[in-house]
C-alpha cells in the first residue's frame, strides 16, 4: 500500500491483488467512505466539505470505477474483501458506507483484524435484493445484454429509469452533465454484475452479531418498508448498535438533505460524540 500525499490517493491492494483506490482529503481521525452501485467516490460531493472539518476521509472507490482497478472474475466476496483490505490498512478507522456498499462493508466488517475499526454507520444495505421482483429483474438483464453489446449509454439510462426510478426529466438533466455521464458510462459494466450477484446474496442477521464495534444503522423516514425491517433485524443482532431515522428522507438522504444527513454522521462516528 502507498500514500501519494501530491495526489491525496491512498492505494490499497486486495486479497485477489486488485488495487483498491481511495482519494483523501480533511483533517481528524480516519473516515473510510464506502458508496453504492452506479456511484464513485465523486458522489459524495454535497457531503465532502461538511465533513472534512471533522475527519480525514478516505473516499474509496470500490472495484472497475475511477482510482481503482478491476479483475474480469466478479463475485460479491471480493467486494467483501475489498473493504476488509482498506479498513485493515488504516488504523483506528471509522466507517460509513450505503446501499450496496453497505452491504459489502457489514461484510467486510467480519472480515477484518480486531482492533483496526472503531466504529461503523451504515445506510440501507442492499441485503434484500433477492426478493422476486420480475420488472426489475427483467431490467438487469436487459442492462447486461446493452454491456454485451457494448451500449453503456443506454445501461446507464436503464439503471436510473428502472433500478433508482428516476423520471425522465431527471435523466435528461444528468445526462446533461457531461463529465459525470462520462463516468458513469466507464462503470456501466459494474451495474448488471453487481445486481445479478445480489440474486444469490442470503441475508441472515444473526451472522452479524459477530460485529461488536458501536454500529449506527441509518434509514430515511420515507423508505420502503422491507428497509425498516431489515434495519431493526440489524438491529436484533449486533449487539452494540442503535438506529438512525433520517425522517423525510428515503434512500440518498446525503444528496436530499446534506446536512442533516452530515450531523447524524458526526454526532455519532466523531470521537466524543
Amino acid at each position: 500500500m502507498s500514500e501519494a500525499s501530491a495526489e491525496q490517493v491512498f492505494n490499497v491492494v486486495s486479497a485477489d491483488g486488485t488495487r483498491i483506490g481511495c482519494a483523501v482529503d480533511g483533517a481528524g481521525p480516519p473516515l473510510l467512505m464506502v458508496h453504492g452501485t452506479g456511484d464513485t467516490h465523486l458522489g459524495w460531493r454535497r457531503v465532502r466539505g461538511l465533513l472534512t472539518p471533522h475527519f480525514k476521509l478516505y473516499l474509496m472507490d470500490r472495484r472497475g470505477r475511477g482510482i481503482s482497478g478491476d479483475n474480469p472474475d466478479y463475485a460479491l466476496e471480493r467486494e467483501w474483501e475489498d473493504v476488509a483490505a482498506v479498513l485493515d490498512a488504516i488504523e483506528g478507522v471509522s466507517l460509513f458506507a450505503h446501499s450496496f456498499g453497505a452491504m459489502c462493508s457489514l461484510e467486510g466488517m467480519l472480515r477484518t483484524r480486531k482492533g483496526t475499526l472503531r466504529r461503523a454507520m451504515i445506510y440501507e444495505p442492499s441485503v434484500n435484493r433477492m426478493l422476486s421482483n420480475p420488472k426489475r429483474d427483467a431490467a438487469v438483464d436487459e442492462m447486461a445484454r446493452l454491456i454485451t453489446v457494448g451500449d453503456r449509454d443506454a445501461v446507464v439510462a436503464l439503471h436510473l429509469r428502472s433500478i433508482i426510478n428516476a423520471s425522465d426529466e431527471t435523466i435528461a438533466k444528468q445526462r446533461g452533465l457531461t463529465e459525470a455521464w462520462a463516468i458513469r458510462r466507464g462503470m456501466a459494466h459494474t451495474m448488471p454484475r453487481e445486481l445479478i450477484a445480489l440474486r444469490d446474496y442470503q441475508f441472515a442477521p444473526e451472522r452479524f452479531s459477530a460485529i461488536t464495534v458501536p454500529t449506527g444503522i441509518i434509514i430515511g423516514g420515507k423508505s420502503a418498508e422491507h428497509g425498516h425491517v431489515t434495519a431493526r433485524r440489524l438491529h436484533d443482532a449486533i449487539p452494540d448498535s442503535k438506529i438512525f431515522p433520517l425522517e423525510g428522507q428515503a434512500h440518498f438522504g446525503m444528496l436530499t438533505a446534506p446536512e442533516l444527513f452530515a450531523q447524524t454522521l458526526i454526532g455519532f462516528l466523531k470521537p466524543g460524540g
